[in-house]
């Protein structure tokens, strides 16, 4: 779509170009880029954009949530920086923490629709096996069976692919390297248990052990292969390279995964999901309610991918998981509960189709469009959902939920997978209890709590705004009308109002520096719009920036490219770091000149800090406007 291609080309744009982007790719809900240089990345921006939700810096990761269509805008980005991948970086360090969570996010993000899709299939078996209505011995089912668990038993090659391309390395070598921990004589040994090891030299044997769905192992492993493929690809003639690279690589890197990396691995990977079995067994409602209350913080900072290695971990050592997915499911429900009940509470007709629709969202598995667009902007409906999933957790935890198989979007449609596949139905009803009392519990508390709402759009609305302004006028009020909730923008100027829309500067219509209004002036002057102090005054005198009282930031702009008359035309009555008050003019200019000069004189008055606030409403969008009357409302 034409509308995906141009949110690219800016987001491309605004991240410094292509030249500026190491690497790209792509979750359920987010565009994640690492950066050469993060100071040239224009956040704000960014955040203005029609289409995206919000954008951040997790350590040295950029995300850009974008919601459901990510990825189709990911499809319009990765052609605009494919080449970039190969770019100098600027040498910046990374804190150690910071390199973790990016590699991990790297490494898992890619398998996540294969897990989903292979992870579901296997939870509908388990359920059908459950109400009875497949034999868990019968071929049907041993087909099924194949198709769905085939990437799991697989896993390590999978995780060999998605290391590779994460670490800059070639993937088919990585793939050579996983063969041997899945080779037939490997699995024949595992099961047969008369074979412990097969010796390689004298005093080195390779221990036999189960790596079918195994992660720590082939990762390290990789990442060995790398640092050794480069070091002898630094001396090896180049003609020969091609064959002899790879060979030796292999030959030095299998060994070494085979006999130390793959039994350390094994080792670490099973003390973790034995410690926190173990914590779980020991304070499971205090781990289930720490983990199920803050998994909302994780998502919106996008670490809740390192919690991915320990879920797979748990499957592969247990054949369930009862910490993170079960948390996971019980905290995006208890987010779709909450942007629920704000749909039905709010007056906002924009705010009630967005909780709507986000709730829905949610409900599936995908939570950012609910905390972003509803939950975390009004403040109380996310810490309501917090309050429920903690409580919820700490219950799931102490009742032993699990969840059987990973894979799945955690929401609705992943209930199946916590079905046993034994055919034990307790942990079934279990989770279906839970999922209606994070649904309802957040619901209601919503409800019945209630929230700051943002003002009810429509004629009674603007009425009401008009009434407000004019007593404000009568009562010769200050300029700005606080209570905490709102600020008000008096008109600078009298002139006719013209939707911001319709400028036809993109830098203004687009709302690229923030949300606001246009007038086109009858007057040859501009006054205070609030009280407060002047910011910015350029020397060419056609703009003039504000800091109000309440943090209010306000730029007027008079005129489309007004700059290049140099001054020309305009008078400043004030000076930079002036004290203003309402009313007090500040620049004078001459209408008829600049139009003669070939120049529009629509004047632009755009609150900059637009993302500190819920809302920057238009008392009305055309008609006339006069000097001090009541033009913008700041909702706080």
């Amino acid at each position: 779509m034409k509308a995906h291609k141009d949110l690219a080309k800016q987001i491309v744009e605004r991240l410094g170009g292509k030249n500026n982007v190491d690497q790209a790719w792509h979750c359920v809900t987010r565009l994640r880029f690492i950066l050469n240089d993060k100071d040239k990345v224009n956040m704000e921006e960014i955040k203005n954009l029609q289409g995206v939700m919000g954008a951040q810096f997790s350590g040295d990761q950029f995300q850009i949530i974008i919601g459901n269509k990510v990825a189709d805008v990911f499809l319009e980005v990765e052609p605009l920086v494919e080449t970039s991948g190969n770019n100098e970086s600027t040498g910046e360090k990374k804190g150690p923490v910071s390199s973790v969570f990016d590699f991990i996010s790297g490494v898992f993000t890619p398998l996540i629709p294969a897990l989903a899709g292979a992870g579901l299939l296997k939870g509908f078996l388990a359920l059908f096996v459950t109400v009875g209505w497949l034999d868990n011995t019968g071929e049907v089912y041993q087909v099924f069976n194949m198709i769905g668990d085939g990437l799991f038993y697989f896993l390590p090659f999978f995780l060999a692919v998605s290391t590779a391309r994460k670490i800059k390395t070639n993937e088919y070598v990585a793939l050579a390297l996983a063969a041997p921990l899945l080779y037939p004589t490997m699995v024949n040994a595992v099961a047969g248990g008369e074979i412990t090891h097969f010796t390689l030299f004298a005093g080195v044997s390779i221990p036999v052990i189960n790596y079918s769905s195994s992660v720590i192992p082939i990762i390290i492993g990789v990442i060995l292969l790398k640092y050794v493929s480069n070091f002898i690809k630094s001396w090896m003639p180049g003609p020969v390279t091609l064959m002899f690279t790879p060979l030796l690589s292999l030959v030095i890197t299998a060994p070494i995964t085979l006999w130390l990396i793959g039994p350390a691995g094994t080792f670490v990977g099973n003390g973790i999901a034995d410690g926190l079995i173990w914590l779980f067994d020991v304070a499971g409602p205090v781990a289930g309610f720490l983990i199920a209350g803050f998994m909302a913080l994780l998502i919106m900072t996008g670490m809740h991918y390192a919690l991915v290695p320990i879920a797979l971990q748990n499957f592969a050592t247990f054949g369930f998981d009862p910490i993170v997915t079960p948390m996971m499911l019980i905290n995006n429900i208890a987010q779709s509960g909450a942007a629920l009940g704000v749909a039905v509470k709010t007056k906002n007709s924009n705010m009630k189709q967005l909780g709507f629709s986000s709730s829905l969202s949610a409900l599936c598995g995908i939570t950012e469009p609910a905390m972003y667009g509803v939950n975390m902007k009004l403040k109380r409906p996310l810490y309501y959902a917090m309050i429920v999933s903690g409580i919820l957790g700490a219950v799931g935890a102490g009742l032993g939920l699990k969840k059987f198989v990973m894979g799945g979007l955690p929401g609705i449609f992943v209930i199946p997978t916590f079905a046993n596949p034994s055919g034990e139905a307790f942990n079934l009803i279990l989770v279906c209890i839970l999922f209606v009392a994070a649904l309802a519990g957040a619901f209601l508390l919503v409800v019945l709590l209630g929230f700051k709402d943002l003002p009810a759009d429509g004629n009674e609305a603007t009425n009401n705004k008009q009434t407000e302004s004019t007593e404000s006028k009568n009562t010769n009020a200050t300029t700005t009308s606080t209570d905490s909730q709102k600020t008000d923008i008096l008109s600078p100027m009298k002139g006719q109002l013209v939707p911001l829309k319709e400028v036809s500067d993109p830098t203004f219509s687009g709302e690229i520096m923030g949300k606001g209004i246009a007038i086109e002036p009858d007057e040859d002057r501009i006054v205070a719009p609030i009280n407060g102090e002047v910011t910015v005054l350029p020397d060419s005198n056609h703009a003039i920036g504000i800091k109000g009282a309440n943090g209010e930031e306000v730029l007027i702009h008079i005129g489309i490219d007004t700059v290049s008359l140099k001054g020309k035309h305009f008078k400043s009555l004030v000076n930079v770091s002036e004290q203003i008050k309402v009313g007090q003019p500040l620049i004078e200019f001459d209408r008829k000149a600049i139009r003669e000069a070939g120049i529009q004189t629509v004047t632009m008055i755009i609150i900059t800090n637009t993302n500190e606030y819920l809302d920057v409403l238009n008392i009305t969008e055309s008609g006339p406007i006069f000097e001090g009357e009541h033009l913008l409302t700041l909702i706080k």
